[in-house]
């Protein structure tokens, strides 16, 4: 099997705990919170739908901030 670089590492482990974070939380919080003979996929769909829009917007404007953070406060800069 064909391997990836090592510059790929953080974006797959990302790739892979992202979507998984995704759809469990809102499945966990169904979980807990449906009622006696409820139907659990149709509550996970709907919590599905009413999570995943703003979480995707968040992540889209969290990711760029916290990039620019790290890159430009924290590391040092590159030697030339």
């Amino acid at each position: 099997m064909k391997k990836f670089p090592r510059k790929f590492q953080y974006p797959l482990m990302v790739s892979m705990v992202l979507p998984t974070m995704l759809l469990s939380m809102p499945a966990i919080m169904v979980t807990k919170s449906l009622p006696e003979g409820g139907v659990f996929f149709d509550a996970w769909l709907y919590a599905l739908g009413q999570m995943l829009p703003s979480a995707l917007l968040l992540l889209a404007v969290v990711a760029p901030t916290v990039r620019l953070f790290v890159t430009k406060v924290l590391l040092e800069p590159e030697a030339k």
